[in-house]
């Protein structure tokens, strides 16, 4: 059966591992680097970029396909913002199979006001040799303004986020003579983003069956939500890749630990 709305990461037996992660790219490990050393008898798969409709709907979506293929999952990942998807998920497999598989979410962060506008500042960062220090100050002022106008209005955020991003790129691709594709294309990149984060928004860290396991790197404030805490003495960018996690997450998989 070929998938849609998941991309196979590693296919090492018929059991599924779910990973909910934004599928762009970063300087941060990802989970591509965790079904790479993950030593164990299963699938990975991640979603895919679509995050079309609210969370209820894509969830189903995710859920209905992954149920299609007759497969068993055996546990849901989440990452980052992608941690309070990661329970819906593994619930409504619940639901569907009767069977709860493992929830553990890595270095789990609550999508907030806050949040969502600072993602302006921060994507400017990697264009800030061609924009103004007026640019750059208007863009963090806005920011700030946004997450105290708007605290309960997340949406609102990422509709005023987005305009000034989207002007400020076709402002810079003016100003370094670029065509009206490369103006579009970094629009639709970070637009796609705050899709995401604004669909995380809307998740949780708790499940209705069972309880997480939640996987803190070094230094990380995890959101406070039941389950067992481990931290690791880790950078964060190295989470995914190192090979204690490796190693947690294969005993997880081969039932030598229950989380």
């Amino acid at each position: 059966m070929k998938l849609t709305n998941w991309r196979q990461l590693s296919g090492r037996g018929p059991d599924l591992v779910l990973c909910l992660d934004f599928p762009g790219g970063r300087a941060a490990a990802g989970f591509a680097d965790l079904a790479a050393g993950v030593d164990a008898g299963a699938s990975f798969l991640h979603i895919g970029q679509s995050v079309a409709g609210g969370l209820d709907e894509c969830v189903h979506r995710w859920v209905a396909e992954v149920t299609a293929t007759g497969r068993p999952v055996r546990a849901v990942l989440g990452y980052c913002a992608g941690a309070a998807l990661a329970p819906c998920v593994a619930d409504a497999i619940a639901d569907a199979a009767d069977d709860a598989p493992a929830v553990v979410l890595f270095d789990a962060v609550a999508t907030t006001a806050d949040s969502l506008a600072a993602q302006l500042p921060a994507a400017l960062e990697a264009s800030a040799a061609h924009l103004s220090a007026d640019e750059l100050d208007d863009a963090r002022l806005l920011a700030d303004e946004l997450a105290q106008t708007y605290p309960d209005d997340l949406p609102a955020i990422v509709a005023a986020v987005t305009k000034h991003y989207d002007a400020l790129m076709g402002t810079l691709a003016t100003r370094l003579g670029l065509n009206e594709f490369f103006h579009r294309e970094l629009t639709k990149g970070f637009t796609t983003y705050l899709d995401y984060l604004l669909l995380a928004s809307a998740g949780r860290f708790g499940t209705r069956h069972g309880t997480p396991t939640i996987v803190s790197s070094a230094d990380h404030e995890p959101p406070e939500a039941d389950g067992e805490h481990i931290v690791l003495d880790v950078a964060h960018t190295d989470l995914l890749r190192d090979a204690s996690v490796h190693q947690l997450v294969t005993t997880l998989l081969t039932g030598e630990r229950t989380w």
